[in-house]
């Protein structure tokens, strides 16, 4: 670098840097000149965190001689770098200053980089808000947006889960635009940001046993999931700032977008009013009634029962035939005291017996 010679780091017998290395290409050279460009830090602080890496341990007279940067210059680049966590002083009376390790330092500058793109990303939505809500005034229509045709449902599908800051509520059932076999791996990417998913299916969506192993596997790595009988349609709602779902139960090519207004209050309330009366797919284990211990197979078929299955469907997913399914939920009401079959799936989920 030209603001600080290299040179000497040779002649102390110090490895050339890599940014000097003869056996690089132009093209490389000027592309890696500062690799750390991408996360903020100047050419010049670059260069001074290089030098130090060859001399750990160097006092600021011992650096102004390495420098050809005027000496309240370098000493305003060694409180930056000292403010982004790159160099460390120690308490000597002639301090000398050392650099970290450039992994842990890179670390350390991409996670205040992803804060940083965080902030960005919720100062944005609250502008976006302002302007729409303004709008909104001038333009009332824009509260409702019509989106027709499967392809751009499942566009703005993946768009408006994307946009979750906090959470999202969803109503799952059929039909679907998407395939239904098929994990919604934006949801998954999501949890993995922090994002919380409530999600409700309704018995038919789970007879779909590919949905049902998702629903469990989507559960082990944060959803929040429970199974309502007669969900009133599907919905989703992001950050209770937006809703898509569709206008037709029978036809998911047609939806709408719906935004702050007196109609998403409304599907925030339909969606919390389910939530309160939905059967959760895991136990809650508030109950500490004592009850019968259970065999894998009865806790997998009362899974299938607190999920709203019929014993065509339930048979599908053990392999069992219809009637030896009859003889077992049979025998599992008696068991369980129940007089229905979704009861017993109720009450065993409810007492964490599934």
């Amino acid at each position: 670098m030209a603001a600080f010679r290299v040179d000497s780091a040779q002649r102390l017998g110090c490895p050339t840097p890599l940014l000097d290395n003869p056996s690089m290409s132009p093209a490389s050279a000027a592309t890696d000149e500062n690799p750390f460009a991408a996360l903020g830090i100047t050419t010049l602080q670059q260069s001074l965190y290089s030098t130090l890496l060859h001399h750990p341990g160097t006092t600021f007279g011992e650096l102004a001689e390495l420098s050809d940067e005027p000496r309240p210059r370098l000493a305003g680049l060694l409180k930056e770098l000292e403010a982004l966590g790159m160099v460390g002083i120690d308490a000597s009376t002639d301090p000398k200053y050392f650099p970290y390790p450039p992994d842990a330092v890179v670390e350390t500058l991409i996670r205040q980089r992803e804060t940083e793109f965080i902030r960005a990303r919720i100062e944005a939505k609250r502008l976006s808000g302002d302007l729409l809500a303004a709008e909104q005034r001038t333009n009332p229509q824009k509260l409702v947006e019509i989106i027709d045709g499967m392809e751009a449902v499942v566009q703005r599908y993946e768009q408006v889960q994307r946009s979750a800051v906090k959470h999202v509520k969803a109503i799952d059932k059929p039909p679907y635009a998407v395939d239904p076999k098929a994990p919604n791996e934006v949801e998954r990417e999501q949890i993995g940001h922090g994002v919380e998913y409530r999600v409700i299916f309704t018995p038919d969506a789970l007879a779909i046993p590919e949905k049902l192993e998702m629903a469990r596997q989507d559960a082990i790595i944060g959803e929040r999931a429970r199974v309502l009988e007669s969900a009133p349609t599907k919905l989703i709602i992001v950050d209770d700032e937006m809703a898509l779902m569709p206008l037709r139960g029978d036809d998911p090519g047609i939806s709408a977008v719906i935004r702050p207004s007196t109609l998403l209050d409304i599907l925030i309330n339909v969606f919390n009013t389910c939530w309160e009366q939905a059967t959760p797919l895991q136990g809650d284990n508030e109950s500490g009634d004592v009850w019968p211990r259970l065999s894998e197979a009865d806790r997998h078929l009362l899974t299938l029962l607190a999920a709203g299955l019929k014993d065509e469907a339930v048979a599908r997913h053990t392999g069992m035939g219809a009637r030896t399914v009859s003889r077992h939920v049979a025998r599992l009401l008696r068991t369980l005291n129940a007089r229905t079959r979704f009861q017993a799936g109720v009450h065993a989920a409810r007492r964490d017996l599934v």
